[in-house]
């Protein structure tokens, strides 16, 4: 049985907010899930919540062209964004050690003349 996308869901008055919600919260759970499956250095872990994260961003992909948010749920989502953004760019950093020698390098790099 295929993983349910939300393609075929369809919203009735009044609850197509808090669905679409809903499911902002669930991409926002999985990225703390895969946080913290990078705090343990769990990367199959990592791997197989990015593939559930992935499947959900596409169904609220399109449940967001057709489910409107009052404003209330627009500042709920904007923070829900953040919170995801914010545990995506801590998960790269344990998973990409070597871009925070690269960052130091470069920035070692930048103060030094490159003639000498």
């Amino acid at each position: 049985m295929a993983p349910d996308d939300g393609s075929g869901w369809q919203p009735d008055a009044g609850h197509a907010s808090r669905r679409l919600i809903e499911r902002y919260q669930e991409v926002a759970q999985l990225s703390r899930d895969m946080l913290a499956a990078a705090h343990r250095e769990d990367w199959a872990e990592v791997a197989r919540l990015e593939t559930q994260c992935r499947q959900r961003i596409e169904g609220l992909k399109r449940a967001a062209t057709i489910e409107p948010l009052n404003a209330i749920e627009q500042q709920r989502r904007i923070e829900l964004l953040r919170d995801i953004l914010r545990a995506d760019a801590q998960i790269r950093r344990r998973a990409e050690p070597w871009l925070l020698e690269l960052e130091r390098l470069v920035g070692v790099s930048r103060g030094a003349d490159p003639t000498d």
